[in-house]
């Protein structure tokens, strides 16, 4: 079995891992993705019925030092930090002081720091935030660089991943093991798919990915193909479906992003008070759209000639057909309400997920 830690392993970057690999290099959010190694429906397939890797380096990490890490970030956060133990981890939102989201963030808690995976773009302005909070805390707030996050999804994992002794519960996490080289592995959620998220030595990035596609036979799934599933699932994404300009019930998540026993934090008395007693006018719906192919992102989204919120995301699926995502003003429509794409056409208001 290769030694993946062996200076003698050749350590590329991984775009070059990508464009060796066949992929066309985009960019996304400010970073540069690998839109498909040259046949996306075959990735989607392999993600939806096989393994696939993703590459989920463009996210943003932060990492958490101090012994008062997780109480300083329970006030900062909507989901129960405090309560994690080792091992656990939990998905919430940094909000502002009136309630709209910053940015969502994956927790996982470790023995001695907890790690925060954030949307791309996002960690100097949340370590801003952070910092402007620390009083007399003992925190200390640090980029996470040498450990990259990939994300293995499919309901085929070969065995060596399908048997890890991991927990069930979504966002739980472990050192492990796999092909002969310590990784943390995460049972990630809101994918699309069942996945496990390895974090790995920057290091060797490129020899383990290549291990994880050549000894397990792997395929590598591009971003195209992740975003169908991940638009079929009805998972939005922060800085793309939903921002600064929303709140927590208007992105689809607040059943598992927000936790209404935890006590106080940032933003809390609005977010609450909208949960108790209603009030969004907004909420996160999928789109079926008539045509065969999708609108372009940013197209306006019509109610009886009224602009009722504009298409976020947007693909073709092997499954559902042209479909798309946007968060849409309440006078929309229910599902099964149409609404109008000027220059494309009518669309249905779908509950989510599609599939």
């Amino acid at each position: 079995m290769t030694d993946l830690a062996s200076p003698a392993v050749a350590r590329l970057p991984l775009d070059r891992w990508h464009r060796a690999r066949g992929a066309r290099l985009e960019p996304f959010l400010g970073r540069l993705v690998p839109r498909s190694y040259g046949d996306p429906a075959a990735e989607e397939r392999a993600a939806r019925s096989g393994c696939g890797l993703l590459d989920r380096s463009f996210h943003d990490r932060l990492e958490l030092r101090g012994e008062d890490r997780q109480r300083f970030l329970n006030g900062l956060l909507t989901c129960d930090v405090k309560a994690l133990a080792p091992g656990e981890g939990a998905y919430g939102f940094f909000t502002a002081i009136k309630g709209q989201v910053l940015a969502d963030v994956v927790v996982l808690a470790l023995e001695d720091r907890v790690w925060l995976e954030l949307p791309a773009g996002q960690a100097e302005a949340i370590a801003a935030h952070l910092r402007k909070y620390v009083v007399a805390d003992r925190v200390e707030i640090a980029p996470l660089a040498d450990m990259v996050p990939l994300l293995v999804l499919g309901p085929q994992l070969p065995p060596a991943l399908a048997e890890l002794p991991l927990p069930a519960a979504p966002w739980s996490h472990s050192r492990v093991s796999v092909l002969g080289t310590e990784v943390h592995a995460a049972r990630a959620a809101r994918a699309g798919a069942p996945a496990l998220e390895l974090w790995v030595s920057a290091s060797i990035l490129g020899p383990f990915a290549d291990a994880l596609v050549e000894e397990l036979g792997v395929t590598p799934v591009g971003f195209a193909a992740a975003e169908v599933l991940r638009i079929e699932a009805g998972v939005g994404r922060c800085g793309q479906d939903f921002g600064p300009e929303h709140f927590p019930q208007e992105t689809g998540a607040e059943a598992e992003g927000v936790s209404f026993t935890k006590g106080c934090y940032l933003g809390q008395e609005v977010v609450a008070r909208i949960h108790y007693r209603g009030g969004v006018q907004r909420a996160l719906r999928g789109l079926r759209f008539a045509g065969a192919e999708p609108p372009a992102l940013g197209v306006a989204v019509e109610a009886a000639g009224e602009t009722v919120g504009h298409v976020t995301s947007a693909c073709r699926s092997a499954r559902c057909g042209a479909i798309g995502l946007a968060v849409l003003h309440r006078k929309a429509g229910e599902p099964g309400a149409t609404v109008e794409v000027p220059r494309h056409g009518p669309a249905e208001i779908v509950a989510l997920p599609f599939a």
